[in-house]
């Protein structure tokens, strides 16, 4: 009634009622005034990561949302997912939380998570992002399912070379068409006795049952370890072969050494003497600490019978779908993941899921070793392959294969067994998506 009478007055008064309103509106007790939040924030990255995350992302997003207060909480990746799941069931969960792509499938079917994907839809375009690593969050199937978590950088697997041993053998570096049985060729012109004491002390490749490698050959041969169903065949003919040529590596070609010799793989080839190695985006930190004496560059993944096959996963966000700071979270998440400018969190080691700033001068260095445009010409041949569901149990379980990587058993035995230890571990999950 006040601001009624007072329009009726003079131009004057109405210049100070205008001042009157906007002091109000600005002042603490003005209806405008966004409620104070406070958003719990659930992560395994501690130390100098969690320094990193506040400095590089909370405290600029606090500046810019006062009204939202971060509480970050970090514990080591072991404990992480058991207090997660504490948290859920005492009704307190985290607002926002990193998601490992191995617990996306059972915590989205369990109702832990938010489907972001009406989020994404709404706020987002999705060609800004890279979508190929998304996949490893969607929810049910990673082709055409939801987003129950959004990525924020991701890694991708590569063939590492020395080039200053490819030069000594007068070969060419790995190029596009470089393929699976290049590496067998070229392994056996780069394995050498370099001091004629009958030990060989230069390796062409490094042969290794873990995920990085095993998985993207068995899909490079054509074969897979679980179906869409979830069903193990990874005892296919497809499979078994990828595995064998493996295995022949260190037994039959004898370009990779022998698990016996203890020899570990980043350090081989930090030290020079080792030619070819499938390795990710994040051991170019690695690499590039060796300094000038080591001479080396990345290469796309090798051609196999099926095709090039790179495997990539993303570190992502999660929201729970029992916050009731949703958008909130979801303000962070754009902030993060729409960042210009490197940070120190993920930095060069991963690539952003951002597109300007995976494509930006600054993230690709392009005045330093390895060429980082390969990673970027990786990704639409990149998939996360088979991260679910249980599969930190079966993943596990890769010691099964040791007796055919020693050359104690068949390939083809090993993977019978580490099937049955991949079936105990999925079938729950398949028996309770079929009811």
């Amino acid at each position: 009634e006040m601001l009624d009478m007072v329009r009726k007055r003079s131009v004057v008064g109405t210049g100070i009622v205008l001042l009157l309103f906007v002091a109000l509106a600005s002042s603490p007790s003005g209806a405008q005034q966004q409620e104070k939040i406070r958003l719990h924030y659930f992560t395994w990255a501690g130390g100098a990561a969690a320094d990193y995350i506040r400095e590089d992302f909370i405290e600029p997003f606090q500046e810019l949302n006062p009204h939202i207060e971060i509480y970050y909480e970090a514990v080591s990746f072991g404990q992480f997912f058991d207090k997660l799941v504490t948290y859920h069931l005492a009704g307190t969960p985290p607002d926002l939380m990193h998601m490992s792509v191995g617990y996306v499938n059972e915590y989205a079917a369990n109702g832990m998570l938010l489907n972001l994907q009406p989020l994404f839809e709404r706020d987002l375009n999705p060609d800004d992002f890279f979508l190929e690593p998304m996949k490893a969050v969607r929810y049910p199937s990673m082709e055409d399912g939801d987003l129950y978590a959004i990525p924020f950088a991701f890694v991708l697997t590569s063939l590492y070379y020395n080039k200053g041993l490819f030069d000594d053998a007068g070969l060419m570096y790995p190029d596009d068409d470089f393929t699976w049985e290049d590496v067998r060729t070229y392994g056996r012109t780069l394995t050498r006795d370099r001091d004629g004491d009958g030990v060989m002390d230069q390796w062409g490749f490094f042969s290794t049952r873990n995920y990085t490698l095993l998985d993207p050959v068995i899909h490079a041969f054509g074969g897979r370890i679980l179906d869409d169903d979830y069903n193990v065949v990874v005892t296919s003919p497809e499979a078994v072969a990828g595995a064998q040529f493996l295995v022949d590596l260190i037994h039959q070609d004898r370009v990779a050494p022998h698990p016996n010799l203890g020899f570990n793989q980043t350090v081989l080839f930090q030290q020079g003497n080792l030619a070819m190695s499938v390795a990710l985006t994040n051991n170019i930190h690695e690499y590039r600490q060796v300094g000038d004496t080591l001479d080396w560059d990345v290469a796309l993944m090798p051609i196999g019978p099926a095709g090039r096959v790179v495997r990539l996963w993303p570190d992502s966000f999660a929201i729970s779908a029992q916050s009731p700071n949703v958008e909130a979270a979801w303000e962070y998440i754009k902030f993060v993941i729409t960042q210009d400018k490197m940070d120190r969190y993920s930095g060069e080691r991963k690539v952003p899921i951002y597109k300007p700033l995976a494509t930006s001068a600054e993230w690709l260095e392009l005045d330093k070793v390895p060429n980082k445009m390969k990673f970027i010409e990786a990704i639409p041949y990149g998939h996360p392959l088979e991260f679910r569901p249980n599969w930190g149990e079966w993943d596990g379980q890769r010691s099964l294969l040791n007796p055919a990587w020693y050359g104690e058993m068949p390939v083809e035995q090993a993977l019978a067994n580490w099937g049955q230890a991949i079936e105990n571990a999925v079938r729950p999950f398949r028996e309770q998506m079929q009811k």
